[in-house]
């Protein structure tokens, strides 16, 4: 899913993320604590009858704690704990987001565990949308985002070699064969591979993975965005971004285009490609940062109820004001290509970091 936190574009111009606020340091141990309040209206069509809903909400909101020990020159022992909760909710509940552990080596790159987003999902599935600092729902974002793997029960190794960077990522969930709801062995494993090479100011990535097929924790098949039991075996993708720093402020172009491949029990919607081809252009003068991200989205037909394959045109645009310090105001719509409008959204909102 797309994070409602940025992506580290490169630049701190680009950069939406928090501020990270040291509370303990000495020679070989760091403490850093960040907070991020969001809060926000978002009205969106997200009934089947196609109504809007207009909420005040704030997901988004985060609190991170990151924690890091030097062994020796060479290798540091770090550790990272998120909780998001919604602020405005009504007793609202705790959940988790980032929780990992890990051994970084300056020689041999870094292994970590826990559960977080893939480095496929970060460096390649979110590069046209990393711009991007909407809180909306779980079930809707500015624009589509291909499946890259699952988070949790999840090893990670990741490592720079002057300009090639690379992931390699494995999860592992629930053993299917134990559920008393199916007698399906396959899809406990995952695996992502991804690499990407910078040149200047121009960034490549390209990625593969198989995906595992169970959530962690349930004996449920992982997607929850088809129907008909089906879920999302394979992806693979493409992507690019482009960094113009001028007189007139730094503009940040990038492209994607990704499949997903279908895995269902029932042969019909076996093994049918989803495919997505997205473009977006963000560019920050002063305290102002505009963007806009364009999609074209190619379903299959997945179930009895959406039972021909689709085309969907996707549009977003987004508005952020810089106040200093942390705060920003922004304002983001878009329209997912639904004939019904289903996802379409508007959003303006606060963001307050720590």
């Amino acid at each position: 899913m797309m994070k409602k936190t940025a992506i580290a574009l490169g630049i701190a111009a680009l950069a939406c993320g928090a501020q990270a606020a040291e509370v303990f340091k000495n020679a070989d141990t760091s403490i850093e604590l960040n907070l991020d309040l969001q809060f926000y209206n978002f009205n969106v069509v997200d009934t089947a009858n196609a109504q809007a809903r207009n909420y005040l909400l704030g997901r988004g909101t985060q609190l991170q704690v990151k924690a890091s020990k030097m062994i020796d020159a060479d290798l540091t022992v770090f550790g990272q704990f998120e909780t998001d909760p919604d602020a405005v909710g009504d007793n609202a509940t705790l959940v988790t987001d980032d929780m990992k552990f890990g051994l970084k080596s300056k020689t041999w790159g870094t292994i970590q565990v826990g559960q977080f987003d893939t480095y496929m999902e970060d460096e390649l599935a979110e590069i046209a949308g990393a711009f991007i600092i909407t809180g909306g729902t779980s079930s809707y974002g500015l624009s589509t985002e291909f499946t890259a793997g699952n988070d949790g029960r999840h090893i990670m190794y990741s490592n720079k070699i002057g300009d090639f960077a690379f992931g390699i990522d494995f999860t592992q969930s629930t053993n299917a064969a134990s559920g008393s709801s199916t007698g399906s062995t396959d899809g406990s494993n995952g695996f992502a591979y991804t690499g990407s090479y910078t040149f200047g100011n121009l960034k490549l990535v390209a990625g593969a993975s198989t995906i595992a097929r169970q959530t962690s924790d349930t004996f449920a098949v992982a997607s929850t965005s088809l129907m008909n039991g089906s879920a999302y075996r394979e992806a693979k993708g493409f992507g690019f971004s482009y960094i113009l720093d001028s007189g007139l402020g730094k503009t940040r172009i990038a492209g994607l285009t990704a499949t997903n491949l279908s895995y269902s029990a029932t042969a019909a919607y076996d093994n049918l490609t989803t495919t997505y081809n997205n473009f977006s252009i963000n560019h920050t003068f002063g305290p102002w940062q505009v963007g806009y991200i364009g999609g074209l989205r190619e379903a299959p037909a997945v179930s009895t109820t959406v039972s021909s394959a689709a085309t969907y045109n996707e549009n977003a645009v987004q508005a952020v004001y810089d106040l200093g310090k942390g705060a920003k105001l922004y304002v983001a719509s878009a329209k997912l290509g639904s004939s019904t409008g289903l996802g379409n959204q508007t959003e303006v909102g606060f963001l307050m970091s720590f």
